[in-house]
């Protein structure tokens, strides 16, 4: 019998100030702000006060995206994201418009390391760390002073496009990934062969002050 790894998400959408929250499911995402909190598999970014960034008019596409300059995970994970980002996409029956490309950050990749490492030593899947760290946590620790900033992570897929498909997948990760509330990101994928997982993913996205 040809064994199928369990493959697991979840997704958590925070932007000003933060929030918390969650469900049962293996997919969820949160969002908040200020007081207003919504939690499920419907929830989105919202407006993080400021002007909102547009495509021009109703046009499906943004900017074609360049292809990576080299097989680095950065350029690839960067280059996966910017091209779902480059057309509208469906995140779970809502259409979301081509936004701009993002940049990569290495603080935002020190704040996914950190835990994706955490998930693969203790084998778990969560957005809360080992220590108690939110998300939001580990990107301030960082010293990276975000005005909005989201996080996926995932357990099992073996490569960058099957993450990638699995997240876009799933409403809350591809409204994450779709998010006009961000302009940055890093992520970190780490394995450890002796866990049930054996691979742990984290995409951090964030708007800097």
């Amino acid at each position: 019998m040809k064994f199928i790894p369990l493959i697991a998400l979840s997704a958590v959408i925070l932007t000003g100030c933060g929030g918390s929250g969650g469900d049962s499911n293996s997919s969820d995402a949160v969002s908040s702000n200020g007081s207003n909190t919504s939690t499920g598999t419907e929830g989105t970014a919202p407006s993080t006060g400021g002007n909102s960034e547009t495509t021009g008019g109703n046009s499906g596409t943004a900017d074609p995206v360049s292809p990576p300059a080299s097989n680095d995970f950065a350029d690839l994970m960067l280059y996966a994201v910017n091209q779902a980002r480059s057309q509208e996409q469906n995140c779970g029956g809502t259409m979301m418009p081509a936004v701009p490309a993002l940049t990569w950050d290495y603080s935002l990749e020190s704040a996914a390391y950190r835990h994706s490492s955490d998930m693969a030593n203790a084998d778990f899947m969560d957005h809360t760390g080992s220590d108690g760290s939110s998300p939001g946590d580990r990107i301030e620790d960082t010293g990276y002073v975000a005005r909005a900033w989201a996080e996926n992570v995932a357990v099992g897929q073996k490569d960058i496009d099957a993450v990638m498909a699995a997240w876009m997948a799933s409403s809350g990760h591809c409204k994450n990934i779709m998010s006009s509330s961000v302009t940055e990101m890093g992520a970190s994928a780490v394995e450890n062969s002796g866990t049930k997982y054996g691979i742990y993913w984290t995409q951090v996205f964030g708007r800097p002050q």
